[in-house]
């Protein structure tokens, strides 16, 4: 498995595109951070949402291209068919290149909120939970879509397939999902709201996150009156539980249909 996570992580850190999406990230972040530094605190303000929504904007995409690209990449050239005939286990090779793909991607997220990090302290700003909560909380985002990536790469047939699947999948999870739900919100009757905000936290990694942040933060009352006892929930000990459980889950059934392909690809190898 060590073997399996150093290859990947160093064929992945090599890639010009990925460095220059570190430097993309490292700049844009600071630069919201800089713009109102002083602003930044445990809330949610004008700089906090921004750098919420800079980093749902694109660790999501850069995740999704970075991994389903290089697994197609793998797939098509004839390499990952020649590693699956060493001796070496399915699981551990999933796991191998997963952990290497997510340290590499962790590296580039770590280096944006360091650069952030940097940029708010020499505007005089001072460290707050939310530097660090949306940190880990991006940490996360990127090991859920890295996990889902794996499986687009794999069924995909090439690299130029395995790009338009993740393009879809960004697109729908990033920018059209949130319209959807909203307007399924203003067309269902009241006593579905719950259950339909609810679900859609669940379909979706991003609103996992979004929401996931602004409960947190204790800040749940910006999602009204209508939605003050879902809230109070989202708050307590059981809803950030139950936020952890389906974050786990997005991860896992992914990795797990990973390992199912991984076998078959083994047997016909």
């Amino acid at each position: 498995m060590s073997t399996a996570i150093k290859y990947q992580w160093m064929m992945m850190i090599r890639s010009k595109w990925l460095i220059t999406f570190a430097v993309l990230f490292a700049v844009l972040s600071s630069t919201v951070i800089a713009s109102s530094g002083h602003e930044v605190s445990g809330v949610f303000t004008r700089s906090t949402a921004a750098l919420l929504n800079l980093s749902l904007l694109l660790v999501p995409l850069v995740a999704l291209l970075a991994g389903s690209l290089f697994i197609a990449g793998e797939k098509e050239d004839g390499r990952l068919s020649l590693i699956l005939t060493y001796p070496v286990s399915t699981y551990s090779l999933t796991l191998g290149l997963y952990v290497g793909s997510c340290i590499s991607l962790w590296t580039v997220v770590a280096l944006g909120y360091g650069s952030a990090s940097i940029a708010l302290f020499a505007t005089g700003g001072t460290w707050s939970t939310f530097v660090f909560l949306s940190f880990v909380l991006t940490i996360i985002l990127t090991s859920i879509f890295l996990a889902i990536a794996l499986f687009v790469g794999l069924v995909a047939s090439n690299r130029l397939q395995a790009l338009g699947i993740s393009l879809f999948i960004w697109a729908f999870s990033v920018l059209f999902y949130e319209f959807i739900v909203l307007f399924l919100l203003s067309v269902v009757p009241k006593q579905w709201t719950i259950f339909l905000f609810a679900l859609s936290i669940i379909l979706n990694p991003v609103e996992l996150v979004r929401v996931w942040t602004v409960a947190a933060l204790k800040s749940s009352a910006l999602f009204g009156p209508q939605l003050y006892e879902w809230s109070k929930w989202a708050e307590s000990a059981s809803g950030q539980l139950t936020f952890i459980a389906i974050a786990c889950i997005w991860t896992i059934v992914p990795l797990c249909l990973v390992n199912v392909w991984m076998k078959r690809g083994k047997r016909y190898a």
